[in-house]
């Protein structure tokens, strides 16, 4: 590739939808990427994270002279492809012998870019490694990455997205609502797309209200929400997220295939776990709310997940975004619950086969501090996720 091209904008795409709120989160998100070279974007399934990094990228275009270059990695399998995807995506032909991350070093030397890459969860290794040995080799070089687990590399700096902003409790509402909170302005604007004239009054706001905060705010799952208005009031998308997978079934026929419906979001996150992960994801279900170490021992290791891994299968999905950390025994949410009992029907979690829940990763427990080390468990999240 020339340079000549490679000063041009790059490859993002331009955005067919609106792009709600997150004004802060981008402010934030250029803030890192002006001080550290490696910044990566995490979060549950459908939170928006893609969206935010190409909004990002998009902005800060201006600092970099040779380009913003996007790497989607959604459809990769082989990892030992990696090298040779971000060569192609920067348009690099180099036809010899040479390692393909030796060219790529080598390319990237005396260029000041951006690379994103997007949807690394399921490479991590490889897209580790490709950092760390591209970084030291071209100084001008920073990278922002998606990915639902952290790539655990020094220098990186992590930024967990959070949520959509909903309304606090069950207080009274009006019109105003849709603008100040970004929740209920996103599933204005998709429901709008589908039902002309949609948009949030006095008479509706405490529903739509109701919808998003049952969501958890998560992105995917309100545009999946706001998408039923085809077919359905929205008094009567409300009665149905109890049942949340058969709810929000159809999205995006042009999305990845894990973003077109809740359940593929949340089949997803159970992919990327590890044996003892998947274990103690869907034992976790059988706590009302949050729980510790402690109890997370006591009540889920054994049968198949010795007590003395529970630790290690605890920090792997927190790493994944499945569970997240609290400073107290807060609720867990209903917006990360599925209605497929397959994940628990097993032995002692009847509990959780009964009610038709699993704890899933989108709507993520929390873990908020050292000293109480609590951690809520959002029953599937993930399966409120969003096109990330």
């Amino acid at each position: 590739m020339s340079r000549s091209r490679a000063r041009q904008l790059g490859n993002l795409p331009a955005e067919v939808t609106s792009f709600v709120g997150r004004r802060a989160e981008i402010a934030e998100v250029k803030r890192l990427l002006s001080r550290s070279r490696l910044v990566t974007l995490t979060g549950v399934g459908g939170v928006g994270k893609t969206r935010l990094a190409l909004r990002v990228a998009e902005q800060a275009r201006r600092s970099f002279a040779d380009g913003v270059w996007l790497v989607e990695l959604a459809k990769l399998q082989d990892m030992r492809l990696l090298p040779d995807l971000v060569a192609s995506t920067l348009g690099i032909a180099d036809q010899t012998v040479r390692d393909r991350v030796e060219v790529l070093a080598d390319f990237l030397a005396d260029r000041r870019l951006l690379l994103v890459l997007d949807h690394c969860e399921h490479l991590v290794p490889a897209v580790a490694q490709l950092v760390v040995e591209l970084l030291p080799a071209a100084p001008g070089l920073r990278v922002l990455a998606t990915s639902r687990e952290d790539l655990q590399v020094f220098a990186e700096h992590l930024y967990p997205l959070a949520p959509l902003a909903v309304p606090a409790g069950q207080g009274p509402l009006g019109a105003a609502a849709g603008v100040r909170y970004p929740a209920l302005a996103l599933f204005a604007e998709r429901a709008a797309a589908v039902d002309q004239g949609f948009a949030v009054s006095d008479a509706n706001a405490v529903l739509v209200a109701g919808v998003c905060q049952r969501l958890e705010g998560i992105p995917l799952a309100i545009e999946l929400a706001a998408a039923r208005l085809r077919s359905l009031s929205l008094a009567q998308v409300a009665e149905r997220l109890d049942d949340r997978f058969r709810l929000l079934s159809s999205g995006n026929r042009a999305a990845l295939a894990r973003h077109q419906t809740l359940r593929a979001a949340v089949d997803w996150s159970f992919e990327l776990c590890t044996k003892p992960e998947r274990l103690l994801w869907m034992r976790a279900f059988v706590f009302a709310s949050s729980f510790d170490l402690p109890a997370a021992e006591g009540v889920c290791g054994g049968d198949g997940l010795p007590v003395d891994e529970v630790v290690e299968a605890l920090t792997g999905l927190v790493a994944k975004s499945v569970l997240v950390p609290v400073t107290d025994r807060s609720r867990a949410d209903d917006s990360l619950a599925g209605g497929d009992s397959t994940l628990g029907a097993t032995g002692c979690w009847t509990r959780c086969a009964s009610t038709g829940w699993i704890a899933c990763a989108p709507s993520t427990p929390r873990i908020r501090g050292t000293a109480s080390p609590w951690w809520t468990r959002r029953r599937c999240a993930a399966g409120t996720a969003t096109p990330t």
